[in-house]
């Protein structure tokens, strides 16, 4: 094997793979990137601080590296975009390295938050991967994705609407009206009175409607065993099935995790 091919099969390896040195590294990946979101979220709040572009360049170097690595790991650019990470990540960069331009879009940043979530690296290190495939990762994700959107929702609002409503004058104001109008409480205390505003209030309520009604639904969802049907490919099942409730195909492949207890209890 060539030196170069041997080189991109360990990194994949260790980006991808489930051996021990894998997850170690995994793992240090996955404390940075926790971090990193850390500092995105407080960012609202710190941006002012004579150090806050210095960490923003340690970031970008960071993120930087990192897609670059990814990149030589896929082996392909076209394999390499296919993944919604790898836009992300890309978004995220640009408002790094112009800050400037796109400062006040500096909240796309959160979409680390998403893609960390749903990034199968993510579950593979956590626990040691006890709750990959389970309620606890579904459920983690829809409530994730609600959060993501809440911090979305407040930046598009403090980008598009800042100074439209006396009391909305900065990023908490912003994430005060927007989860008072997910909730549909309305308070009444912040309004957007433009044609553009009254819009975006009637979507942000109707999503939020949406995202409550998702996390409920997988909160209280019964028990289901996680094996993909070879026909028809659903991958929820009840507990004691034999038979696929799709299709009806006989359930053969191996049991991957129960939906609602962690693997280990699935085991038992």
């Amino acid at each position: 094997m060539k030196p170069g091919n041997r080189l991109r099969s360990r990194v994949r390896a260790l980006y991808f793979g489930h051996t021990q040195s894998a997850v170690r590294f995994q793992g240090v990946l996955l404390a940075l990137d926790l971090l990193i979101i850390g500092f995105f979220i407080g960012s609202q709040f710190i941006a002012e601080q004579p150090y806050f572009w210095l960490i923003d360049a340690a970031i970008a170097a960071f993120l930087s590296i990192d897609l670059l690595a990814r990149l030589f790991a896929f082996g392909t650019l076209r394999r390499w975009l296919k993944y919604p990470t790898t836009w992300i990540d890309l978004i995220v960069l640009a408002t790094l390295f112009f800050p400037a331009v796109l400062y006040n879009w500096g909240f796309l940043r959160i979409l680390r938050l998403w893609t960390l979530v749903h990034s199968e690296r993510f579950w593979n290190v956590l626990a040691r991967g006890r709750w990959d495939d389970t309620y606890v990762e579904e459920l983690s994700k829809a409530i994730v994705t609600m959060v993501v959107f809440i911090f979305l929702a407040a930046g598009v609002t403090q980008a598009l609407f800042l100074g439209h409503h006396p009391g909305l004058n900065n990023f908490v104001d912003a994430m005060y009206f927007v989860v008072t109008s997910l909730t549909t409480t309305g308070y009444g205390d912040i309004t957007l009175g433009t044609a553009g505003g009254r819009i975006f209030t009637i979507v942000l309520m109707i999503t939020g409607i949406s995202l409550f009604f998702s996390i409920a639904q997988k909160a209280f969802a019964p028990e289901k065993k996680i094996v993909r049907c070879t026909e028809c490919g659903a991958d929820r099942h009840d507990l004691d099935a034999r038979h696929c409730k799709v299709c009806g195909t006989e359930l053969t492949a191996p049991l991957r995790g129960i939906a609602r207890t962690a693997r280990g209890k699935a085991g038992r």
